[in-house]
């Protein structure tokens, strides 16, 4: 017989009445903690019915109270619109005496470029009066060996406040013709090198600058009729809105169509 069968067989048999007690332990102490859990879930349930039942008559009572509260505001809120449109309407007036009373020079109409916006640093500064060079990090395609490569295209970038420092890493975009060799103009400062972007001219922005350009269009206009009246010469102003090629022709197709529709209003009358 192996060693390990007869040291069992050595040991004393396990009383079943041990067992039998062990077991009933476990579950008569399940059972009882399974009770008391039911118990405390009741009592929290019933405690809440009960908050929730105290709280309705108090919902309740609320929106009688806000209506109440509601009344007077609605009344003030009514009187207000008066105020306001009278204001609007005395606004308006001003307006249209102060257009009525300018020079009859049109609204300068400013052409609106399509851009990209490219990311680069700041190479050289103070060479030219607000303008900088940018050299821009880009991927190339060589057709011959059928690779992208990278590679650096240095831009002449316009500066309208001199707010840029040599090192800045900017965000620029194309479409704002200067000058005949500038088209691209700063738009953001993304990393200032050397001195805080507090401590510098602001940027500008695209409203900004379109802004400016139509101030300085008009101050144009303005100047050209100025010099027609000083000369003399008779006849209407020289001062007109610049009408492309492309806008002429869509006005012209516009005003066919119009008088078209008008002839057959006409016609079924």
């Amino acid at each position: 017989m192996a060693p390990s069968s007869l040291l069992r067989a050595t040991l004393p048999l396990r009383s079943t009445s041990s067992l039998s007690f062990l077991c009933s332990a476990t579950s008569n102490s399940r059972f009882a903690v399974y009770n008391g859990s039911r118990i405390l879930s009741g009592s929290s349930r019933r405690a809440a019915s009960t908050t929730t039942s105290d709280e309705q008559p108090q919902q309740q009572e609320q929106p009688q109270q806000q209506q109440v509260e509601s009344s007077p505001s609605a009344s003030a809120s009514s009187s207000t619109p008066s105020t306001t449109d009278s204001s609007a309407t005395t606004t308006t007036s001003s307006s249209s005496s102060s257009s009525s009373s300018s020079s009859s020079i049109p609204t300068p109409s400013l052409r609106q470029y399509p851009y990209t916006v490219k990311v680069g640093t700041v190479t050289s500064v103070g060479l030219m009066d607000k303008t900088v060079r940018v050299a821009h990090r880009h991927m190339t395609w060589d057709k011959h060996i059928r690779k992208y490569y990278p590679k650096v295209t240095t831009y002449l970038v316009h500066d309208p406040r001199n707010s840029l420092r040599e090192g800045d890493v900017i965000e620029f975009s194309s479409g704002f013709p200067k000058s005949r060799h500038v088209r691209h103009v700063v738009e953001r400062i993304i990393s200032p090198f050397g001195v805080g972007i507090d401590q510098r001219p602001p940027v500008m922005t695209r409203e900004e600058r379109e802004a400016e350009r139509a101030a300085k269009r008009a101050a144009k206009l303005q100047r050209r009729e100025q010099r027609w009246i000083e000369s003399g010469q008779k006849g209407p102003s020289p001062v007109k809105e610049h009408v492309g090629r492309i806008r002429s022709l869509v006005m012209a197709r516009v005003a066919e169509k119009q008088k078209q529709q008008q002839q057959e209003a006409q016609s079924q009358a």
